[in-house]
């Protein structure tokens, strides 16, 4: 028996060894396969701007203020829409001015100084609504067994005595609390709360001295009530608009200082911008915009060109080894993004629909069209608020979807091929693209389709062309 156990000992670990090893493999392969994709998508700078074009985010500014005699917040003036317009305008500095890494990477990967990544205020509204302008508040325990009794007052020593451990698990929560006497309820603070037995004992930072023991009837605590990254202010005063990236500059009744949160494309919260200073309120939102991107925080590498280690200390200068400059970092700098990370955003924003929904690659430009006069192979999705002309003889391969604005058309001219390998050419916002023509030659709004001597449009695989308008 002793034999049969210290042989299956070092089995079963021989197992999970190979089950971890393969987990591994499999994981840093996806990972890997990942990275090859996102890279497809990079805009080095030399990279030309027909090719990877600026990708332009819509934005809506919300200021919800407390009330209307005491916003605690921007008001409708003249100056504050010009401070809110400079928030995004120095945003766009933050992400079309970048500079070199301060922790370089064993890859040293290129710096890309334009991240194409640009932001287009388009309204700002303004909203009276205290629920909605207070991110982080404190509020009374109500319900179940709270308000909890007090069931013993020691005077000398500031001590409240509760035969119960219900009532540490509430306290230990909160540094206040409040108590129902028989001359109304009064705010206290605790000191400290400890666990006895089977009682609990709060001990209180004021003198219990002028209180009579027989007075004091119950007491409960307040919870915080953490609104930050809530979805409420999108839906109840955008009705969850997935058009634009809504920004909301709210405040907090439990304190002044500048916070933020940034969990959807949809919408991000900034709050106290007022109480912090315009320049490190411009940072902080150019931080929680970048989350709206699909990009982490930096002290866990989202990808394999970040350092390993970056140490989050909020304010402190950069340095080569320990805090990083990177935008999505904790650091006083904030002034780079790697490759991928780059990479990574502008791979959403040409293939997620729920995220091109809200850039201007909805709005038709022939200003923005792209011409193929030669062979291409396109192996990556785009966004396109052009046509796509390809020109007579040439040839476009699409390995990835593509989607059109509404307006938009692939004309292809007589001897010419566009051939679709397992590839959706659809719209990406919820509208209709003008289809394929056929024509003899190019001639913008003259084009004239034609009969004979077409080129060819061939469908491989799954390909299909849908959310086309239809004729007439």
């Amino acid at each position: 028996m002793e034999l049969l156990t210290l042989y299956k000992r070092p089995l079963r670990n021989w197992k999970q060894i190979l089950l971890c090893s393969t987990l591994l493999f499999v994981v840093g392969n996806a990972f890997s396969q990942r990275e090859e994709e996102i890279k497809k998508y990079i805009p080095y700078d030399e990279s030309s701007l027909v090719d990877f074009p600026l990708i332009t985010i819509k934005v809506i500014a919300h200021v919800v203020q407390r009330d209307k005699k005491n916003p605690e917040n921007f008001t409708d003036c003249e100056e504050d829409r010009a401070i809110i317009q400079g928030v995004i305008d120095n945003c766009n500095a933050f992400y079309n001015k970048l500079s070199d890494p301060s922790i370089k990477v064993a890859s040293n990967p290129p710096t890309i100084h334009d991240s194409r990544i640009r932001y287009r205020l388009d309204d700002i509204q303004f909203h009276v609504d205290s629920a909605g302008w207070d991110r982080n508040r404190m509020s009374i325990v109500i319900g179940h067994s709270w308000p909890m009794k007090v069931d013993s007052v020691d005077a000398s020593s500031n001590k409240f005595i509760f035969n119960n451990l219900n009532a540490f698990r509430g306290f230990y929560r909160s540094d206040s609390l409040v108590v129902s006497t028989e001359n109304g309820p009064i705010t206290l603070h605790k000191k400290s709360v400890k666990k006895e037995g089977k009682t609990t004992v709060l001990v209180l930072k004021e003198s219990l001295q002028d209180l009579k023991s027989d007075s004091i009837f119950n007491a409960t605590y307040f919870k915080k009530i953490d609104l930050n990254c809530s979805p409420d202010n999108w839906k109840n005063l955008t009705g969850s608009d997935p058009n634009y990236l809504h920004m909301f500059f709210t405040g907090a009744s439990s304190k002044r200082i500048q916070f933020g949160c940034a969990p959807s494309p949809n919408y991000m919260n900034v709050s106290n911008f007022i109480f912090g200073g315009g320049w490190a309120g411009t940072k902080l939102t150019a931080h929680e915009i970048g989350h709206t991107l699909g990009l982490s925080h930096t002290n866990f590498p989202q990808f394999s060109d970040l350092p390993k280690k970056d140490k989050f200390c909020s304010g402190c200068k950069c340095d080569a080894t320990t805090i990083s400059n990177n935008i999505m970092g904790y650091n006083g700098c904030r002034h780079y993004l790697s490759p991928l990370q780059i990479g990574h955003v502008y791979k959403n924003y040409s293939s997620l629909e729920k995220r091109i929904m809200i850039t201007t690659a909805c709005d038709y430009d022939p200003e923005l069209s792209i011409t193929v006069r030669g062979n291409e192979v396109w192996n990556r999705s785009r966004a396109l608020q052009g046509n796509i002309i390809v020109k007579k003889k040439a040839t476009l391969e699409i390995n990835r979807n593509q989607f059109l604005a509404a307006g938009t058309t692939i004309f292809i001219e007589k001897r010419a091929k566009v051939i679709l390998n397992n590839t959706v050419i659809s719209n990406g916002c919820q509208n209709e693209w003008n289809g394929v023509v056929f024509c003899k030659k190019y001639k913008g709004e003259k084009t004239v389709p034609s009969r004979k001597k077409k080129g060819s449009l061939k469908l491989n695989g799954t390909s299909k062309l849908i959310k086309v308008k239809k004729a007439g």
